[in-house]
């Protein structure tokens, strides 16, 4: 089942999903927004339950499926 018509995210949350699909562990994402690695594992929980997800692996793939991040890697 598709959550595209349910999942609503944050400006923050849609952050931290789109590094967190580029493979960024949490020190990383929180380095690059600014926040706490704690803080990073709380949207990360939050995103999972959005998303209906199992894990972060599952999430990625949910987000991938259901469009929630583009797909071009932003890594340069």
């Amino acid at each position: 089942m598709h959550h595209t018509d349910r999942v609503r995210l944050t400006a923050r949350e849609r952050g931290v999903l789109e590094l967190v699909v580029d493979g960024l562990p949490a020190r990383e994402i929180a380095s690059r927004l600014g926040i706490t690695p704690r803080t990073v594992e709380c949207h990360v929980a939050q995103l999972r339950l959005k998303t209906a997800s199992r894990n972060r692996a599952h999430m990625v793939a949910v987000a991938i499926r259901d469009g929630l991040v583009p797909l071009l890697s932003r890594a340069a």
